[in-house]
Order: C-alpha cells, then structure tokens, then sequence
C-alpha cells in the first residue's frame, strides 16, 4: 500500500522522456502481478488523502485508490492512465488529456467520486458481462471536450449523473473542491467568456461531444431521476448547421445502443449521427439502436431530426415524442469579466430558432435502410409543426398519437396498439398504415393518389372535427378509387371530403367504406371536386352515388 497524507501531493512524472523507464506506479512493464498476468490492471492500493498529479509520459496503470484527496492530471500530458478495478476515493478526478476508464477486459467503479472533471477525451469502458455505473456529474470547462464509450459485447455503461459545462472549474486549472455550474440554463446556449478565467479563445465553453464506439449499450439514466446526461441547445446532426453552430453532437457506432431511463420527461436536443462532430465530421448516418426503456414516467422528447439506420424501441411504459410542438431557441450566452467584482456578467440573444420538428430514417428516408423500424410497445407521440415526415415498419402493442398539425405519411405497419389522429394529418401510404389495431380520426385522414385502400385490423372513429379525404381516379375498389375495409364498428362524423379526377356519370355507384361490425352515424358534410354525390348506407357498407 502506498499512503498519502493530506496536504501531500505526489507527482508522477516529468512528462519527458525519463518517464518511459518504470514508474513507481505500474506500468505496461511493471512486475506487478496483475499486471503481468493480465497487462490491464494493478492491484497496488493508494491510500490518497492527499493528490496524486499525473504527469507522466509514459502509460500508467493506476491501482485501487481510497481515501479523500484527488486525482488530476496536468494540461498536455498525453502518456495516457487508466483505472480498473473499484477505487473508492472520495475527491474529483479530473483530467486534462484523457484517461482510459477501464479496458476492454477489467471494467472500473469510482463510487465515491465528488466529480469528474473532463478537459479531454474520457474513454469509457465496460468489459463483457458487466455492468459498469457513474453516478457522478461529469463537468467540462472548454471547448471540445468528448466522452467516448467503449462498451464491449453485452456489456452495459450506465450514466447517472449530467454531462455538464462547469463556470467554476477553469480551462487548465481543475476545481478540486467543488467543480459545478451556477447557472443550468448555460447548457442550453452557445456559451462565450469575455476575459478572466473562462475565456478559452472565445469558442463555445459548452460544447461536449458523446462517441458510442461498440455494440453494447449505453444507458442514460437510472430510471430514479430525469436529470437528463446531456442537456443542450439545438444541435443538428449536420456537420456545419445553417442556423448557427450546434451546443453538441452525438455519434453512434458500430451497432451500439443507447438507452434512455428516466422517471419524468426528458428531451434530446441533438441529431444522432455517425460523423456530426469531433473527428468523424463526415456527415455520415450513424449505425447503432435507439432504446426507451420501460419506466414509467420515461417521457423522452426528440426535438430535431435523427439520423441513424437502427431499430427505436419504446418500452411499455414509455412515451417518445417526435418534436416539441412549439419553437425553440438557439441562443448565444455571452459572459464579460467584471474584473473589480471578479465575476460574469450574462447577456442573451436569440441567434436563431428551430421549429422543434424531429424525424427518424426509414426504409423510404434518404439514407434510410430497409431494416430501420420502430418496436412501440409503449406511444409513439408525433408533434411536428412544419416538416412531413413518413413513419414505417412500426410494430408492437403501443399506441400512435399524431398531435402535431403537420402532415405524417405511414406505411406498412404491423402495430397492435390504438392511433389516434388529434391535429394535423395522416397520409395513408400503404393498406396496412395503421397495423391491426383502432383508428380513432379527430383532425385529417386521406389517401394519397396512387393508394387507394386502407385495411384496419379493429374499428374506425370519425368524430365531429374529423375529415377523411379519398381520392376517386376510377371504379375499381381499391385499385383507383379510395375504399376502406374495417372488420370492426365504424362511427361517423365530421367531413367526408371526395377527390374526383376525370369523367364520372350520372349513377356511377362507389363503395367507399366496408364495415364488419355495422356503421352507425353520419358525416356532417360531404365536400366533392367533381360531380355531386348522394351518400347512402345499404347494411355495412357506405356508397357514394354520382348524382
């Protein structure tokens, strides 16, 4: 054991050349036998209370550290350390490079850490099997900070805490003591320091980087909160946003998941994306799944468009929203040193602002691929303002809610779960749009002019502020004119809106909706491009009637 008494610091190395012969902590060639038995971890114990500082140039495999006192690392060292193993010390550990946390094979646990403090790129890791949790807040005081996950085979990396910008840990000089930020709006913002000890050559303080580097999972949240681990501003996967540059990025690799658990709504303000930032900005598609685990309360809302070829998984009792429903602000927080009251002051402008509309690819999307779906077992909420989107290969027992006044288009479908169009419209695209379960109609349901049937699995609802819009090309049911097959009750109400394109004849005769269960109701108006038509209702079907 190596003791460390408080008010001591214990530096390792000189960042020169003289680091690359052994260190007194183990080292990639150390004798200790651990290391030489698995070249991954040192078993040596570090009773700290007070600092340890790494400064080496060569590698170091930290052992198990306990105690009270810290662990940093000096700006530009770049030698590399890594943690494996349980070190339960309670102080910051705060890098200015980077640190492996863990390998490929010994996953690491600091239980007990105030915080970590990240100037660099944190890589980490969970070997197979395991599952590797940090609660702590991970905080970042400059501009191109990342953290880099490498969770291996099964494995599972559980995130508690918040990926944070931290106003009173400066750029190079870590607060050992208490890192954290004053202000949580500055998450939200471009963040721009004006002298003191901020100002980091006037880029973007906030802005923080997530790399998903294998085919584990993931996870943000514990289910126990809904402090969400990486709030920012709008942030496009698009390399060099047009609106203005993005707060942060998040790229998914190599079939990863990323799991979202939280107890209370959430909202994920960054495009997910293969190269959208740090040193994959190559505007590719990430590859990788997208989870919303089943806790109740876990209400996630995406708030821009997502590009990723995956599968998005909506547990049971979980809610995933596809836009805000209402604008939302990119703003640029600039902060002037006061240097008689040695402090910040903050003022806003509003740089720009995006609609809040989302999107996932599918198999119709540019970039989208045939095996990208939709597993809903819980809702599936779309509340687009301004941007259409298509929606498809949606299957489980979950229900789907269009409440935004954007136009949806979905097709082929195999979901169980009740729709509900609230606002808006829905674009039938395919026969089976709307899977096998109920179809309740409060704003806009049409068929588009090259689809012309639609087949329900259960019964349809058209309520007074409904409309349901069908295309007649021809006389053929279901081949050029629009027709529904409902094996279930159909209620009536609300518009009856027929499209008529070409020459139709006094007396032509078009079924328009048959009904299993019976049809009871009325429209309340009937609307027609073309000729006048009589509605009449003969047993379960539904005719319309050239005049």
């Amino acid at each position: 054991m190596l003791t460390i008494n408080p008010g001591v610091t214990l530096q390792i190395g000189s960042n020169t050349s003289a680091d690359n012969s052994p260190n007194i902590i183990a080292t990639s060639d150390s004798k200790n036998l651990a290391s030489v038995v698995n070249r991954e971890i040192n078993l040596n114990n570090i009773l700290n209370n007070g600092a340890i500082v790494l400064n080496s140039a060569q590698f170091i495999l930290l052992g198990q550290v306990s105690g009270t006192g810290s662990i940093s690392q000096l700006p530009n060292v770049w030698g590399g350390n890594s943690m494996g193993g349980v070190s339960p010390f309670t102080g910051v550990l705060a890098l200015s490079a980077g640190q492996d946390f863990g390998t490929n094979h010994v996953s690491p646990s600091i239980p007990n850490a105030k915080a970590v403090v990240n100037e660099g790129s944190w890589l980490v890791w969970s070997a197979p099997n395991s599952v590797v949790t940090v609660t702590q807040n991970i905080y970042e005081a400059s501009f191109g900070g990342d953290i880099n996950f490498h969770p291996i085979g099964n494995s599972r990396i559980i995130m508690r805490g918040v990926y944070s910008h931290t106003d009173n840990s400066p750029h190079g000089s870590a607060n050992l003591v208490n890192p954290g930020l004053s202000d949580a709006s500055l998450n939200l913002a471009k963040v721009i320091y004006r002298g003191g000890p901020n100002d980091v050559n006037g880029n973007d303080g906030s802005y923080r980087g997530i790399n998903i580097e294998s085919g584990g999972t993931v996870q943000w949240g514990d289910g126990t909160t809904h402090d969400f681990f990486l709030p920012s501003a709008p942030s496009p996967f698009a390399v060099s946003p047009a609106l203005g540059a993005k707060n942060a990025y998040i790229n998914l690799h190599r079939g990863g998941t990323l799991a979202l658990n939280y107890n209370g709504p959430v909202a994920l303000n960054v495009g997910i994306t293969g190269g959208g930032g740090g040193p994959d900005r190559d505007g590719s598609a990430g590859t990788g799944n997208v989870t919303i685990m089943s806790t109740a309360g876990n209400d996630v809302t995406f708030s821009q468009p997502q590009n990723y070829n995956g599968v998005t998984t909506i547990g049971a009792k979980a809610i995933l929203r596809l836009g805000t429903g209402s604008p939302q602000p990119l703003n640029y927080d600039k902060l002037v040193y006061n240097s008689s009251t040695q402090q910040y002051v903050k003022s806003t402008t509003l740089q720009a602002t995006y609609s809040g509309d989302s999107s996932l690819l599918t198999a119709e999307s540019a970039g989208g691929a045939s095996t990208d779906s939709i597993v809903n077992d819980g809702s599936l909420i779309v509340q687009n303002t301004t941007d259409a989107i298509t929606l498809s290969n949606i299957s489980g027992s979950g229900t789907f809610l269009q409440n935004g006044t954007a136009s949806t288009t979905l097709r082929n479908n195999s979901f169980s779960g009740t729709a509900v169009i609230n606002s808006g419209s829905v674009l039938a695209a395919s026969a089976n749009a709307f899977g096998s379960g109920n179809l309740i109609n409060n704003a806009g349901l049409g068929l588009g002019n090259t689809q012309f049937e639609l087949t329900l699995g259960g019964s349809y609802q058209q309520n007074a502020s409904g409309s349901l819009t069908l295309p007649i090309n021809g006389t053929s049911k279901g081949v050029d004119y629009g027709h529904l097959t409902v094996p279930g009750p159909v209620v009536l109400g609300g518009v009856l809106a027929l499209k008529f394109n070409g020459t139709f004849t006094s007396g032509q005769k078009f079924a328009l909706i048959d009904a299993g269960g019976g049809i009871s109701g009325s429209f309340s108006s009937v609307t027609s491009s073309g000729p006048a038509v009589d509605i009449t209702l003969n047993g379960g079907v539904l005719y319309a009637t050239v005049r």
